[in-house]
């Protein structure tokens, strides 16, 4: 499953990584970029002919579907609500702000590889889209725009020319997106998982295993969060 192996690399890129983002952020903001502008390369020039194919299984499709950044929010997302205190959320809580930024960049990735193609057909073959394709459409404009709002203002020299106030009702805008990214994922993923399962589909076990997967991990993630930021929210109230 993608999600299993980006939520793997993502853990890995904090661990190892966490120092030199604390210390040169700006270095990792433009690698960021960078990954965008090959992803967008990838795609037009169909360079999955001439790279392994391993290199898309565990590299390029966990760029390309967004499974990285999401893995990276779901990073951010768990040290605001796990015990500040705790030695992780201790070591973590620094960078926060710029793995944020970093997540959001690296979604610009997944936002123009899939953008070219749907953003297209939108105005050339409206009626090839079905109605989950509809619909993600309609979710990916909150998403987009919020996460927008957030980068932005995750920047240092923007929190600082903010009210603290201000800027921390600005960030809870994070927990909406975040909710709305889940059903954006459900949306993709429970079609394709009720379809397979269908006995006249003819969906090779594997991929049923991946569909019935992914929904489960997915849910068990956000709903994870979900039970302890209320719990955290309850210890402060």
């Amino acid at each position: 499953m993608i999600f299993l192996i980006a939520l793997l690399e993502a853990i890995l890129f904090v661990f190892f990584f966490k120092n030199a983002i604390r210390k040169h952020p700006a270095v990792f903001y433009v690698l960021s970029v960078a990954v965008i502008g090959f992803i967008v390369c990838y795609t037009k020039l169909n360079l999955y002919q001439v790279f392994p194919e391993w290199t898309y299984l565990y590299i390029i499709s966990v760029f390309y579907r967004g499974a990285f950044s999401t893995a990276l929010f779901v990073i951010v997302m768990y040290i605001g609500a796990l015990n500040p205190k705790g030695k992780i959320v201790r070591a973590l809580m620094p960078i926060r702000g710029y793995l944020s930024i970093i997540a959001c960049l690296i979604t610009l990735a997944h936002s123009f590889a899939y953008g070219i193609y749907y953003i297209a057909a939108i105005f050339k073959t409206p009626e090839e889209l079905d109605l989950r394709q509809i619909l993600a459409l309609v979710l990916t404009v909150p998403l987009f725009l919020i996460m927008i709002v957030l980068m932005v203002t995750s920047f240092k020299a923007v929190r600082k020319k903010m009210k603290p106030r201000v800027w921390k009702n600005v960030q809870r805008l994070s927990y909406p997106w975040f909710a709305i990214l889940y059903v954006y994922l459900m949306v993709l993923l429970i079609p394709g998982m009720l379809e397979s399962l269908n006995p006249a589909s003819g969906v090779e076990m594997l991929y049923q295993v991946n569909y019935v997967l992914s929904v489960l991990v997915y849910t068990v993630v956000f709903g994870v969060y979900l039970f302890l930021r209320i719990r955290k929210y309850k210890k402060i109230s």
